[in-house]
Parts: structure tokens; C-alpha cells; sequence
């Protein structure tokens, strides 16, 4: 029976997100073993909450929009420690030839870049252990000019990669930008999907999230209020009791 029960417990085991409320919400954090897609929209800022993840344990953060010096130095403006957090810069190794120049038309790079990208997960995979991965964003790669077995590939390897090194893998999906047949096939894939967006209140914006979907766990079916100081803070009077 004890056996059984240790069993239990690790199976169900969490990695906390870093964000304390949401973490007490989820008794505990994401299950292991979870491909998490962050469905957001970028003026509600969920770059921070990639932060978050990336910043409470070892960590791989796959860079593709901006240079990783600037989101460390973003992270550290937020107050989270970038000190576990190892950049796999997609962004230089796609945008900027030997020289350090942008490259500006080459016909291979979309290909090779996922290439890059399974090789990159195959060394981390072989010399690491506890360790999550933050994809900022499959946006980007999912709107490369290759047929859509290599971006099917992609989501699969993620969804195998989350399972078999018992770990959380976050994928940030921008809305508004793919087609409702690509993001369909996302959510679907996705064990956890937290759902990031603002609304306009008179004057103002408010930025807020739901979990509508996890597997293994009850879903967070209310959408939370947060503002973005020092981290993601949960507006605690308004949200949650």
C-alpha cells in the first residue's frame, strides 16, 4: 500500500508557476508531464508570465522575437531572477548571419531553424534533468514558410518531450494571428491552455487569465484580474476570495 501511494504522489506531482496566488489556486502548480499552451494576447503582456515560469526552477527559454541579453534584462526590471535560465537563441540563429548582420532573404533558413530547434532539444533532453522549457513563441515557428508536417512535428515533439522527461513545457500562442483550423489543433494538443487577454473598462485596461482547460486537475473557469508590478500580481480584492 505504501508503495502504491508514493506511486500516487508522484505522478501527481507539481512545478509551481512562481506566481504564489495561482500556485495556492492550483494546489501547488502545473502537473508534470504537461504541455501548457500560454493562448495570449501581447498588449496584456504575457511575456511576464513567461518570466515567471522560466524563473522558478532550471529552466531553457527559447528566444525567437527579441535578443535573450534584452529579456534577461526585462526579467530583472521585473524583479525574477534570470540566474536558472538558460537562453536557446533562436532569434540571432535565424536572424543574423556569421558576421553579426540581419540576414535578409535566405530560402533555407525556415527549414534549417527547425533543425536548430531539435537539436537543441535533443542536447538538452540527453544532459538535463528537472528542468522546464519555455517557448517564446511557436508563434513563430508555426507561421514559417514549411509544409505543415514539420509544424506538426514540432507540436508533437513538445507533447512527447513534456511526458517523457516528466516535465512542463510552455508553448505561448499570440492570438490574432493564426488561422482558427492552426489554433484549434493547438489547444487540442495542449494538456493545460491558460488564457491571457485585456478588456477595455471606460478609460482603462484590464488584464486578466483563466486556466479553462488542464488535464488531471480541476479547470480555473473564472477569469482573474492581474496588473503587471514587479511580476504578475493577481488583484486579490476583485478575484479570488
Amino acid at each position: 500500500m505504501l508503495e502504491i501511494f508514493v506511486i500516487q504522489q508522484l505522478k501527481t506531482r507539481e512545478i509551481p508557476t512562481g506566481i504564489i496566488l495561482l500556485d495556492r489556486n492550483l494546489d501547488g502548480g502545473i502537473p508534470k508531464g504537461s504541455l501548457v499552451c500560454v493562448y495570449a494576447h501581447p498588449l496584456a503582456m504575457p511575456e511576464v508570465f513567461l518570466y515567471h515560469f522560466s524563473s522558478v526552477t532550471k529552466s531553457f527559454y527559447f528566444n525567437t522575437s527579441r535578443p535573450a541579453k534584452y529579456i534577461k534584462e526585462d526579467m530583472e526590471r521585473n524583479s525574477l531572477s534570470s540566474e536558472n535560465v538558460t537562453f536557446v537563441d533562436v532569434f540571432t540563429q535565424y536572424y543574423l548571419n556569421e558576421f553579426g548582420q540581419f540576414v535578409v532573404e535566405d530560402k533555407y533558413r525556415d527549414k534549417e531553424i527547425f533543425d536548430f530547434l531539435n537539436e537543441s532539444m535533443e542536447k538538452i533532453c540527453d544532459k538535463n534533468k528537472d528542468f522546464v522549457l519555455v517557448v517564446d513563441s511557436v508563434s513563430f515557428f508555426l507561421s514559417l514558410n514549411v509544409e505543415w508536417s514539420i509544424k506538426e512535428w514540432l507540436l508533437n515533439k513538445l507533447y512527447i518531450l513534456s511526458k517523457e522527461n516528466d516535465t512542463v513545457v510552455y508553448a505561448y500562442l499570440i492570438k490574432d494571428l493564426h488561422s482558427e483550423d492552426i489554433v484549434r489543433r493547438v489547444l487540442n494538443i495542449s494538456d493545460v491552455v491558460i488564457d491571457i487577454s485585456f478588456e477595455r473598462a471606460g478609460e482603462r485596461i484590464i488584464n486578466k487569465f483563466a486556466i479553462p482547460k488542464i488535464r488531471g486537475k480541476k479547470p480555473i473557469l473564472d477569469y482573474f484580474r492581474f496588473y503587471v508590478d514587479e511580476g504578475v500580481q493577481i488583484d486579490t480584492a476583485k478575484d479570488i476570495a
